[in-house]
């Protein structure tokens, strides 16, 4: 679990997290540079329980604050965890069990998403009973229809994430849409549950996808420009090419909040991404593509912004149409 500073939010984590630390799971916390009290926090609230290490250095981001946790653990398997999300009993149970029984390369759960207005978001699809990889990679891409990215939802076993280079790259913003790919694409077994066990708190304040924007365009249309050829010819690949487009797509709506001196930067990156855009089937693209060249990059961006914003509005005042109280 990397921490930078999340004193607002760290205590209550932890105390949810405390009730796994046992002699079978082990807690790794990286404090990646924080000048706040998290570091503080932590110890006072970690330094007397079983299994537990605290590693401090230098702020370098999320990826390497991950890579760091990898190559600490000594456990089988490892699950990813954000400082402002929980786990959930139930699932993580059901992860345990379903570990010592199949011993899978990677292990994909579900989701519980938490918006700001304190409303759960239950996933409504369902994952199939075991199935090869390669089905698994399909069924993935084409059927699971929240976040795939997310590095927490999957729980990998260490010396396969080890043997196969697969720490995340760092400096980058959206490091799981580049890693999440590589991770499945390597695997030669994946396996699900059904029961949630991970709690996502989704746009809270100050939270890395609520910052940079300039940085996340270009990093987001960087790695769908070097990923869709790499994958496109695999039998998930026009799957994986429309999920990736539709990340490239909708980060446009950040484009006009961006200063002019950024844009001139981003505008060529973007139209070059453009050219992929054709992979993927969604009409709105679609018709993205057939106005780019008379409709400026700029007007599509605040068409996108604001209808982004009043969806929010709408999602605020009546929440989601799937939900359930805490």
């Amino acid at each position: 679990m990397p921490v930078y500073n999340g004193e607002e939010y760290i205590a209550a984590r932890l105390d949810n997290l405390i009730a796994f630390c046992n002699n079978s799971i082990e807690l790794i916390v990286i404090n990646d540079g924080s000048t706040d009290r998290s570091y503080t926090i932590c110890q006072e609230k970690l330094s007397n329980l079983p299994n537990i290490k605290i590693i401090t250095q230098e702020n370098k981001g999320l990826s390497e604050a991950r890579n760091t946790g990898i190559k600490a653990a000594e456990g089988d398997y490892i699950i990813f965890l954000d400082s402002d999300d929980i786990l959930i009993q139930d699932g993580l149970t059901q992860i345990v069990d379903s570990l010592e029984f199949c011993k899978p390369d990677v292990l994909m759960g579900k989701l519980l998403t938490i918006p700001p207005n304190g409303r759960i978001i239950k996933p409504n699809y369902t994952f199939p009973d075991a199935t090869s990889a390669s089905e698994s990679r399909v069924f993935i891409y084409n059927e699971v229809h929240d976040c795939i990215w997310h590095a927490v939802r999957y729980v990998c076993r260490r010396d396969f994430l080890l043997n196969n280079s697969l720490l995340f790259v760092p400096g980058i913003i959206c490091e799981d849409m580049e890693w999440s790919p590589r991770v499945l694409g390597c695997a030669n077994s994946i396996v699900f549950i059904n029961a949630p066990f991970y709690g996502y708190y989704y746009n809270r304040a100050g939270s890395i996808t609520k910052s940079v924007m300039f940085k996340r365009i270009l990093d987001t249309n960087k790695i769908v420009s070097e990923s869709i050829p790499k994958y496109i010819d695999e039998d998930y690949g026009k799957a994986l090419a429309y999920r990736l487009i539709l990340e490239s797509f909708y980060n446009i709506s950040r484009y006009c909040k961006c200063s002019k001196e950024q844009r001139k930067v981003l505008h060529p990156i973007i139209i070059n991404t453009s050219e992929l855009y054709p992979y993927a089937a969604s009409g709105l693209v679609k018709l993205f593509i057939k106005t780019k060249s008379f409709i400026p990059l700029y007007m599509w961006s605040v068409a996108l912004f604001l209808a982004r914003e009043f969806r929010g509005l709408f999602k605020n005042i009546l929440g989601p149409l799937r939900t359930s109280r805490i």
